[in-house]
């Protein structure tokens, strides 16, 4: 039997593939770790299912409110009490939730099966304001339940059934 001769390159080249893989590893990790800290990783490789939403008149309201909030940091005023639905939808908006289901809380639960009804209006005094404009913001209705059913639907809180809820400039709920 004849012995092979050994190879003598073999080391270097384990050696150099092994801080070739170290160096990527330090170039990109704090990248990768950026994007798993954020969950933006965690989208791509373990996807959610979409739920459902299903909420009560008080639910929604306070998801209303805390939309108007984010448009008022966003923009520095309410939205216009003429087209404040199709201003905030984009808020009402979740990770786990699609547009459809998100258009829900702007629809009083008992008006789910009625198409193009929605239930709710925005107070024309806080239209287009600045929330600390608002006299009394504890006890001002921002969006209440109202009688007119039309999208973008806005008013007096005044003019609404009695009994009906409101959500204040402040997050309370109001009975009208």
């Amino acid at each position: 039997m004849t012995d092979r001769p050994k190879r003598k390159g073999c080391r270097g080249c384990l050696l150099v593939a092994l801080l070739a893989v170290l160096a990527v590893a330090a170039f990109y990790g704090p990248v990768v770790k950026d994007f798993w800290d954020r969950g933006i990783l965690q989208t791509y490789l373990f996807p959610q299912k979409k739920r459902a939403y299903s909420g009560d008149s008080m639910a929604n309201l306070k998801a209303q409110h805390t939309a108007m909030m984010l448009y008022h940091e966003s923009e520095g005023q309410f939205p216009e009490a003429s087209g404040w639905m199709d201003a905030i939808s984009n808020y009402l908006r979740t990770a786990d939730m699609d547009k459809e289901q998100s258009l829900k809380k702007l629809k009083r639960p008992d008006l789910a099966n009625a198409p193009d009804a929605y239930g709710y209006a925005m107070n024309d005094a806080a239209g287009a304001k600045y929330k600390d404009d608002i006299p009394n913001p504890a006890q001002t209705p921002l969006t209440f339940e109202s009688r007119d059913t039309a999208w973008n639907a806005h008013g007096d809180p005044k003019t609404a059934p009695k009994g009906s809820q409101a959500v204040s400039v402040e997050g309370g709920i109001l009975r009208l």
